[in-house]
This record gives structure tokens, sequence and C-alpha cells, in this order.
């Protein structure tokens, strides 16, 4: 292996500049055709095939068209994560307002055919009820009570045990070098 390198290497030092020179010119020149070949092929076929898609499926609505009309009706920004959240929850009720599955994993996507679907309106009646921000008020006074709990209930464990609040100072370290005695 080490003998094909050393004729390699002797090889190209025997080259003159000016073939080197030559080589190059050709591998630029190379470059430039398959450059512009690429071009040619890659610029009309996505376009055709794109607008063919979009001739043959139907438009099918996601969460993040359902967060576009929902700021165009109530004029307040949602989170896509917040309508998920109460898209869940409307499935999970027992008169389900949306038919989805509610189980671990499921991360399928949550498709409709458009603005007038009857699901999307149901959605955007709940919206604009204010169960959004109901659940949201919610979760933040569930927060605020295991807070306020916990916190009650390290006080109650503290006042038992008789532990004062403030800590002991640390012992203070001794800095005995052992190293500099040995010299």
């Amino acid at each position: 292996m080490a003998r094909k390198k050393a004729a390699k290497v002797e090889e190209v030092e025997d080259l003159e500049l000016d073939e080197l020179e030559d080589i190059e010119e050709e591998l630029e020149e190379d470059d430039d055709d398959v450059e512009e070949e690429e071009e040619e092929e890659e610029a009309p076929k996505p376009k055709a095939k794109a607008k063919a898609k979009k001739a043959a499926e139907p438009e099918i609505w996601g969460v993040r068209n359902l967060c576009d009309l929902l700021k165009e009706k109530t004029g307040k920004d949602y989170q896509p994560r917040e309508v998920r959240n109460l898209l869940r929850k409307m499935a999970k009720e027992d008169n389900a307002r949306v038919d989805r599955e509610v189980i671990a994993g499921n991360k399928a996507r949550y498709e409709w055919t458009g603005p007038k679907d009857p699901e999307v309106k149901a959605i955007l009646k709940a919206v604009t009820g204010g169960e959004i921000e109901d659940a949201k008020n919610a979760t933040l006074a569930k927060l605020k009570a295991d807070k306020a709990a916990k916190a009650a209930k390290k006080d109650k464990t503290e006042g038992k045990k008789g532990k004062s609040k403030t800590k002991k100072a640390a012992p203070p370290i001794d800095d005995d070098d052992e190293d500099e005695d040995e010299d």
C-alpha cells in the first residue's frame, strides 16, 4: 500500500505545471456542463408536479389552518398546542364533538375538509364560547393550589421536627499542604 502511494506521489510530482492547469480547466468545464444540465432538468419538473398534485387532491385542513381561521374569527392568536389540547378534550367527552380516538401514541394528523366542515364549526363554537381560556385558567388555578398545598405541607413537617429555617455554617477547611512540608 505504501509503495502505491509513493508511486502516485512521484507521478504527480513529474507532471508539469501546465498539465495540471489543463486538467483543472477540463474539470471546471465538466462541472459547469453538469450544473447547467441539472438546472435545466430540475426547474420545470417540480412546478408541473406540484400543480398536478394540487388539482388531483382536495385541500386538507389541519390544526395550523384551524388556528388561522380562529385568529380571523376571534382576533386572538391561538397556538396549535392549545387547540390540540381542546380537541383532545372534545374527543374524550361522552358525547364527543370531535371524531378522534384518544389513546397514547396516536400521532395521526387532525384533518378536515375546510372551514365548512361540521367538526370545524363545532370547534369554532367552542373556542368562541371561551373553552380554551377556561382550560388555561383551570390549569393555572390547579398549579397555584398544588404549590400552596406543597408549601403548607413543608411548613407542617418543619414545625414537627423542630428544625429552624436557617442553616448552620460549614466548618472551616484546613489548608494543610503536605507537599510544601516535604521540601
